[in-house]
């Protein structure tokens, strides 16, 4: 009988050991010898290579491709491109002691960056990006922005350790970003390289992942142009399942619009609302915006119009889309009106099942600290809302500024979650659980303090005689329901109103 050893285990006692290891021990627990390697491949494949995250280099995009060609790819469905640039060493890192090394290693990383530019305006990125989707059977893809202390405090890309090994400049902090214009470039073209990479290879995920939070030029990387179209359409009509997380108010570029019958005007969502119109299959939409693309949701919420256009040639705006097979929407961080909400529920309500709304504020008002149009919202959301058979409801604050109130359940928390066949009666209830907490937060600078002493805010909380306000509430929602199918359709639909639209 041979002795006991490593190889005589259980595969299942040798995961559980190798699973309180670290990446560099797990690495030299498997080459002990052929047989642990064997038992071990496919749970360290699983753990390590289920999901990655590369950066726009020769180096980084080589690893992807030959990862695609070894045995490791029937396990990679997750892949994850960072929009990441290479820049100059910044002028306010720590001095470095000079020695002929060190600016050799400065040059090094110096031509990094220069090879990076020269990578991705020839192409080559797309090139070895098609290449290895190819080989792959990916499952969803990812597009995201990486500020610098998203570096260090978030999973990196593939390749930024082997840079700072090459030059010993720490990128997470010793380096700055490259010029405006390149980051404009670039970061749109990211995603339009990995869309006509994938249209190009064949490969078809089900889940597309574009976070452009941190880029000036969100609303530019959803641009298709009619050239990228046949190669672009497979992909996005087949997508299930679409994430954007974008910000409206940092967008560099506006789009000139023309209505029928309104004057000419800019929407900073223009290619984003063009876009959206491509899904014709996705089943679970999550929109997160951090701060208030408010005429967004309301060209989202607004009727298909099949009304032929008739204004100024080339100023067409992007018809609202119809989402024909919508099942979940999960809304995060975003500013909505009320009755936006209320709409874009009643609208998809055919399909909708599951709705999710986290860390939001909810408009009840238009101004001040009124929150007496809160339970009648309550009333009309079990109305609209009786399709739905999940709910969830985090950290949502009610009201608009300065009267914000944080909605509080009666177990203690301020989060929600509801699924079964009862929606309509669990969320005719719903007003009796909430209490709105009035909002702590000190004021700014220049802000005056409200006295909330002696009023209905006394003790910090807000009550309401809910059924005083059912019959008056719904009664307002039916007018607001009548005016967007008529006078306020088009309004609705191509953003326009008071001001510049999102």
């Amino acid at each position: 009988m041979p002795s006991p050893n490593l190889t005589t285990l259980p595969v299942e006692i040798l995961i559980q050991i190798a699973s309180y290891l670290d990446t560099p021990n797990y690495q030299a627990f498997r080459l002990t010898c052929r047989g642990v390697e064997d038992s071990l491949f496919r749970a360290f494949a699983q753990k390590y290579f289920r999901k990655a995250q590369f950066m726009r280099t020769e180096y980084s995009l080589r690893a992807l491709v030959d990862i695609s060609k070894s045995r490791l790819s029937s396990y990679l469905k997750h892949v994850v491109i960072s929009t990441h640039l290479l820049g100059p060493r910044s002028p306010n890192a720590r001095p470095r002691q000079w020695t002929i090394e060190s600016d050799t290693r400065e040059e090094i990383y110096n031509r990094m960056c220069d090879d990076q530019v020269v990578f991705l305006s020839t192409g080559y990125d797309r090139d070895m990006l098609v290449e290895a989707f190819r080989n792959l059977k990916l499952e969803a893809v990812g597009i995201h922005t990486q500020p610098s202390h998203y570096l260090y405090h978030g999973p990196s890309s593939y390749g930024i350790s082997h840079i700072e090994r090459e030059t010993s400049i720490d990128i997470r902090h010793e380096t700055t970003f490259p010029t405006e214009t390149d980051r404009r470039t670039k970061h749109a073209g990211c995603v339009q390289n990995v869309l006509l990479a994938l249209g190009k290879s064949g490969s078809a995920p089900k889940r597309l992942e574009v976070d452009m939070y941190n880029s000036k030029f969100g609303d530019d990387a959803f641009n298709i142009p009619p050239f990228m179209e046949k190669a672009v359409s497979p992909v996005l009509s087949n997508l299930a399942a679409v994430h954007v997380k974008f910000h409206p108010y940092a967008a560099m570029t506006k789009r000139l619009i023309a209505p029928q019958g309104q004057s000419p005007s800019k929407i900073e969502t223009y290619h984003l609302r063009t876009f959206l119109l491509w899904l014709t299959q996705v089943k679970h939409l999550h929109i997160e915006s951090p701060r208030q693309p408010q005429r967004f949701f309301e060209w989202l919420a607004a009727p298909v119009s099949n009304e032929d256009y008739d204004g100024p040639p080339g100023l067409e705006p992007p018809r609202s889309p119809a989402l024909p097979m919508l099942y979940e929407l999960e809304i995060s961080q975003v500013e909505l009106h009320s009755y936006h909400l209320l709409s874009i529920v009643k609208r998809f309500s055919a399909t909708l099942r599951k709705l999710s709304f986290n860390r939001s504020l909810l408009i009840t008002c238009n101004s001040g600290a009124s929150h007496a149009t809160w339970p009648g919202f309550i009333a009309q959301f079990a109305r609209v809302g009786s399709c739905l058979t999940e709910l969830v409801l985090n950290e949502i604050d009610v009201g608009l500024d300065p009267g914000l109130a944080a909605m509080k359940f009666k177990d203690g928390t301020y989060s929600f979650y509801y699924a079964g066949p009862d929606m309509k009666t669990v969320l005719g209830n719903l007003a009796s659980s909430i209490q709105l907490e009035a909002s702590s937060s000190e004021p700014e600078d220049g802000d005056v303090e409200e006295d909330w002493s002696g009023s209905e805010y006394d003790n910090g909380f807000v009550d309401f005689d809910f059924e005083e306000f059912v019959d008056e509430y719904d009664d307002l929602l039916d007018e607001i329901d009548q005016d967007l199918n008529e006078e306020l359709m088009i309004e609705s639909m191509f953003g326009l109103g008071q001001g510049l639209g999102q």
